[in-house]
């Protein structure tokens, strides 16, 4: 049966309609019924429409532009028109859309039915004419969901046999290798869709070894079958790099990978899952016309034994606003990192959440103004750290939130009162002396009370809470980063009495100074 969707603003038309007509001896069934045209559309976005009746002026969208919309997304769908007006202008833009007929209300249910049995003789001719070759779309179509389930591992042996010779499936190779072709789409490349794949295609035609699909991230992938003794490495990396020279001269961003070769059509996966992980060399092989997977390093390299990330230069440089030092320091370490043999995508990344990380631990003190919003923008950095497979953006990045937080330290510095703006600077310099608000209030000359009560209102947190947290952070850097006794690292920080820095300690970390410094 075909589906049928009744549109008109008068829903006594539309039910008036669903009962006249007998949908199911002309093999019809009504899937819908929509009072405007935007609804209708919408219906037609999610189920399959093969005859539209609407009328033509309704809410929202008008008849005629349901049509136009509608034949976008279904070129197939015949549609009729059903007015109040006999209106000459609107019969020549229903003849231009290609509708099937032009009725006038009220509806003659013989001509009505007539007209649909007419359209219904048409789609039984169109389907008729459907044949399932390899020049076919649904061929393509049905091809493509099968390679995408073989190289995903979720198709049995037995039915990827049973559909390889009517969709041209090689299983009987001794080894297989798989190419991923990823394209950079923007508004500028979408208009060059059809030339990039008219590229990739003309290589397939001229080998029937290849066999191809664009899988559900919306790569072309190439599935290449070769026999044991073959030199057909050095080839497929040939035609992979004259495919890359084709579509960088279209001036489009594309990354091309090569999985290893296996040796039984029922180890595709393995070469397909290894091609996809590859991407991620990108951020280290950023030049390279393609990654294959002999860049893949076994060895477990610990990168945090042979370079160190100064956490104190960048949280001084972020509070000093000096961002031309700071992308300096991110550019040099990360040259010196990707130069480090054995170096993976991982450990780039790693560094970069390291920086994250440690910014997160001083949030509550040296950025308590804006502490949650920071926070918030870096879980939203962290959480698309793992899809960056290009070392610029990945740097970028990281410069990214810097560039953030100084601007709020800048919008901060411009909407905190001038007091507390000096208070929280001299706390900074001057935390390892005695402070107090009584001191303070007679530094700034300003009253005790009405000090405290300011700071808390545009901190939102006590003043002897900040002071606290912020050495107890500067402890917490003494204590993984420097040999110097607990004592000490007391009255570095402020505390005179080491029991009392003891108690404070644990109380705002949970743990003691001793139990922390084992974390190093």
């Amino acid at each position: 049966m075909y589906n049928v969707l009744l549109v008109d603003d008068e829903p006594f038309i539309v039910d008036g309609l669903e009962v006249l007509i007998d949908w199911a001896k002309l093999n019809l069934t009504v899937v819908g019924k929509a009072y405007n045209g935007k609804d209708a559309l919408d219906f037609m976005k999610f189920t399959h429409v093969d005859i539209l009746i609407t009328d033509v002026k309704m809410p929202k969208m008008q008849g005629l532009e349901l049509i136009s919309e509608a034949k976008i997304l279904n070129p197939n769908c015949k549609c009729l028109i059903l007015s109040g007006y006999n209106d000459f202008e609107y019969v020549k833009e229903g003849i231009k859309l290609g509708i099937e007929n032009y009725l006038t209300k009220p509806v003659n249910t013989d001509e009505l039915t007539a007209t649909l049995e007419e359209t219904v003789k048409s789609l039984d001719l169109a389907t008729s004419k459907v044949i399932f070759t390899p020049d076919n779309s649904e061929w393509h179509i049905l091809r493509g969901n099968i390679l995408s389930r073989w190289v995903n591992d979720s198709i049995t042996s037995e039915e990827l046999r049973n559909r390889a010779d009517m969709l041209q499936i090689i299983t009987d190779s001794s080894c297989y290798s798989v190419a991923i072709i990823n394209i950079t789409l923007d508004s500028n490349v979408n208009s060059q869709v059809s030339k990039i794949y008219n590229i990739c295609y003309n290589y397939i035609k001229s080998d029937g070894k290849i066999m191809s699909f664009e899988d559900m991230y919306g790569n072309f992938v190439l599935i290449f079958t070769h026999e044991q003794y073959d030199d057909r490495d050095s080839y497929i990396l040939n035609i992979l790099g004259r495919i890359y020279d084709n579509i960088t001269s279209l001036n489009v961003k594309v990354h091309i990978t090569l999985g290893p070769t296996v040796i039984s059509y029922k180890e595709l996966s393995k070469s397909y899952k290894t091609a996809r992980k590859l991407f991620e060399y990108f951020l280290i092989y950023p030049n390279k016309k393609v990654i294959c997977n002999d860049l893949i390093d076994d060895s477990k390299l610990k990168v945090e034994n042979l370079i160190s990330i100064d956490h104190n230069f960048i949280a001084s440089s972020l509070v000093s606003k000096n961002k031309e030092e700071l992308f300096d320091y991110i550019d040099k370490l990360f040259d010196e990192v990707i130069n480090i043999p054995g170096i993976t995508p991982e450990h780039l990344k790693m560094i970069v959440v390291k920086i994250l990380l440690t910014l997160y631990k001083s949030m509550s003190s040296q950025f308590v103004l804006f502490q949650n919003e920071i926070i918030n923008h870096q879980s939203n950095l962290l959480s698309t750290i793992h899809n960056i497979h290009d070392l610029k953006i990945l740097k970028e990045t990281l410069k990214d939130l810097f560039t953030y937080i100084i601007d709020k330290l800048n919008e901060k510095e411009t909407s905190t009162s001038p007091v507390v703006y000096q208070v929280l600077k001299y706390i900074h310099k001057n935390y390892s002396k005695e402070l107090s608000l009584k001191t303070l209030s007679f530094q700034f000359n300003i009253n005790t009370t009405y000090l405290g009560q300011l700071f808390k209102k545009e901190t939102g947190i006590s003043f002897p809470n900040y002071l606290n947290n912020y050495r107890i952070d500067r402890a917490k850097e003494y204590l993984l980063e420097s040999n110097l006794k607990t004592a000490q690292i007391a009255k570095k920080v402020g505390y005179m009495d080491p029991n009392y820095f003891y108690r404070i300690f644990k109380k705002y970390t949970g743990v003691s100074p001793t139990d922390y410094k084992s974390l190093k």
